[in-house]
C-alpha cells in the first residue's frame, strides 16, 4: 500500500482504534478546497462505517471561534471530535475548551500545517491520553509539499479500511488545492505515493498537457483570455487578441453544431501549434524561459467524475470547491464531493459567483489598490471579504499587477463575524522563498512578541512558508504589519 513512517503509522492505528469504537462523532473541517475534501473523505469514511455523526465546516479556529466548537459539542454529545484541515496551531485552544468535557473520549486532529513552538516529533503526552495528532511535520515530512490536510484524512480513513482507496482522488483533490503539485509539476513524498495508489487503482489519471485553468470547461479564446498564471501579454484580458491568435494557426473556434470548441476538443496537431506559438510568445516577452515551461505539466484527471465537467481534473474540481467555500457554502462543496447531483448544480452557481468576486477585487488592486513596503507589498481592501483574499494577492502576483520580488500581504476588514479580529493572509512566491522567506515563521514571530508586549493575545498566526495567515485584534493591526513588513525586508537581504 503506502509507506508511511513507523511512529506516523503507529498514531493512524491509534486514531483508526478510536474510531471504530466511537458511538457518536463530531467532525469539524476548514472551508477551502483542502478542507472540504479533508471534511468529505472523513464524512464518507463514519458513513461506511455505520457511525452516526454531524459535521461542520469552519472558517477557523481561534479565541473566539472555538466557543462555537464548544456549542456544537454541547448540543451532539460526542464520544469522538475529529478536527481536519487544522487544529495543530490551535492546539492549545483544543486542549484548554475540548479535551475533558463531559461526552469527550478522544480528540483526533488531521492537519498538516508546521504546529507551533517548533514541535516536529511527537512528545511523551502525544503517545497517550485522548488526543492523538496526526501531522507530516511531526514524522520529517514537509506539510508544504509532501501531504495536505486531505491526505492526512485519507490516510487515516484507509487506516480504518483499504477499501476506502477509491477516496484518493478527493486527496489529490486537495493538495491541488493547496497547490502541492507545483502547478503541474508533479508531487512530492506521500503525496506521490496516494497519486500512485489512485492510478493503480483506476480512480485517477495522469497526462502531460496544457496546464492552464479551464482545458475541460472554457471555450478556446477564454482559456487565453483569463490566464494568469503565466500571466500573458498581449493575450491576457483580451478577447480580440485570444481570437486571433487562433485565426493565424487556422483553428475553428467552433464545431459543427456551431459550440465553442474547448481545449479537449482539439487534436493533438492543433495542440501542438497552440502550445509552440504560446511558448514563442513567452519567450519573447519574459527574460525568464521557466516560465514557458510552466505551459506544460501534469494534468489530472479524476476518472469517478463527470468528463469535460467542472469536476473532471483535479485542478479545475479545488477551484469549484473553493468557490464554495470562499462564499460561505462549504456544506455544498462536501456534497459535491459525496456525489450529490443538486449540489453540483448549486456549485456552478457559486463558482459564477466567485470568479465575480475575484475579478472585481483584482480590478481594485489595478486601479492602485497596494502599497509597497520595506519588506513587502500591502493590500488593505475593506471590501474584499476575508474568505478570499489569500487567493486574491495570490492571483494579484501570478499575473504580475504586484511584482513578485517580494511578499504580499493582504489584509480584511470585511470579515465572516462581527468580532474584533481582522484577517491578514500573505502569500510569497517560490523564488522569494528560496531567499529565507518564511511566512508562518515570520507571522508566528510577530504575534509572540505583541502576545507578550501586551500581556494579551493580540495576535493568531500559522500555515505555511509561501503562504500563511494571521488574525490581528483590529486596535493592533498597524504595528503588526509594521513589524512584519521589517522582519521580511531583514530575511530579503
Amino acid at each position: 500500500m503506502i509507506d508511511l513512517p513507523t511512529e506516523m503509522e503507529q498514531e493512524l492505528v491509534r486514531a483508526a482504534n478510536c474510531l471504530k469504537t466511537a458511538k457518536q462523532v463530531l467532525a469539524l473541517s476548514h472551508i477551502d478546497a483542502d478542507g472540504i475534501t479533508s471534511m468529505a473523505i472523513v464524512v464518507e469514511t463514519l458513513k461506511r462505517l455505520g457511525k452516526p455523526h454531524i459535521w461542520r465546516n469552519i472558517h477557523q479556529i481561534n479565541s473566539e471561534s472555538i466557543y462555537e466548537v464548544i456549542e456544537l459539542v454541547k448540543e451532539s454529545s460526542p464520544d469522538v471530535v475529529i478536527f481536519s484541515d487544522f487544529g495543530s496551531g490551535q492546539i492549545h485552544l483544543i486542549q484548554e475548551h475540548i479535551i475533558g468535557m463531559k461526552s469527550v473520549n478522544c480528540v483526533i486532529i488531521l492537519d498538516h500545517h508546521i504546529p507551533p513552538d517548533g514541535r516536529t516529533t511527537l512528545g511523551e503526552d502525544d503517545l497517550s491520553g485522548n488526543l492523538i495528532e496526526l501531522n507530516p511535520c511531526q514524522h520529517g515530512l514537509d506539510g508544504s509539499k509532501d501531504l495536505s490536510g486531505a491526505g492526512v484524512s485519507f490516510l487515516f480513513s484507509l487506516a480504518i479500511s483499504s477499501e476506502n482507496a477509491d477516496l484518493s482522488e478527493l486527496a489529490i483533490v486537495g493538495a491541488t488545492g493547496d497547490l502541492q503539485d507545483y502547478y503541474g509539476k508533479g508531487f512530492t513524498g506521500l503525496n506521490a505515493e496516494i497519486l500512485r495508489l489512485g492510478i493503480d487503482g483506476g480512480f485517477i489519471q495522469v497526462d502531460k498537457d496544457l496546464t492552464l485553468f479551464g482545458i475541460n470547461t472554457r471555450p478556446l479564446p477564454k482559456l487565453l483570455q483569463y490566464a494568469t498564471d503565466p500571466y500573458i501579454p498581449g493575450l491576457t484580458g483580451d478577447p480580440d487578441a485570444c481570437y486571433y491568435f487562433y485565426s493565424e494557426l487556422g483553428i475553428e473556434l467552433k464545431d459543427r453544431e456551431d459550440q465553442w470548441k474547448r481545449w479537449v476538443d482539439l487534436n493533438q496537431d492543433e495542440k501542438q501549434k497552440v502550445i509552440q506559438k504560446l511558448v514563442s510568445e513567452i519567450l519573447h516577452l519574459y527574460d525568464d524561459p521557466r516560465v514557458a515551461t510552466n505551459l506544460i505539466g501534469d494534468v489530472t484527471t479524476l476518472l469517478l467524475r463527470p468528463p469535460r465537467s467542472e469536476m473532471s481534473t483535479a485542478k479545475e474540481f479545488s477551484t469549484l470547491l473553493n468557490a464554495c467555500g470562499r462564499n460561505k457554502r462549504s456544506d455544498i462543496g462536501v456534497k459535491i464531493c459525496l456525489g450529490d447531483d443538486e449540489a453540483f448544480e448549486a456549485g456552478k452557481t457559486l463558482l459564477q459567483q466567485h470568479r465575480a468576486n475575484l475579478a472585481m477585487a483584482i480590478r481594485r488592486i489595478e486601479d492602485g489598490g497596494f502599497e509597497e513596503k520595506e519588506g513587502a507589498y500591502i493590500v488593505n481592501d475593506p471590501e474584499t471579504q476575508d474568505t478570499i483574499i489569500g487567493i486574491v494577492i495570490g492571483m494579484a502576483q501570478g499575473s504580475r499587477i504586484i511584482p513578485t520580488d517580494k511578499p504580499v500581504l493582504g489584509i480584511s476588514t470585511n470579515t465572516s463575524d462581527d468580532g474584533h479580529l481582522v484577517k491578514l493572509s500573505g502569500r510569497a512566491r517560490q523564488q522569494v522563498v528560496k531567499r529565507g522567506v518564511n511566512l508562518k515563521e515570520v507571522f508566528s514571530e510577530v504575534a509572540e512578541e505583541m502576545n507578550e508586549k501586551y500581556d494579551s493575545l493580540v495576535a493568531e498566526a500559522g500555515g505555511h512558508p509561501m503562504a500563511a495567515g494571521a488574525f490581528i485584534h483590529n486596535d493592533h493591526l498597524e504595528e503588526f504589519v509594521e513589524k512584519t513588513s521589517s522582519l521580511l525586508a531583514l530575511k530579503l537581504q
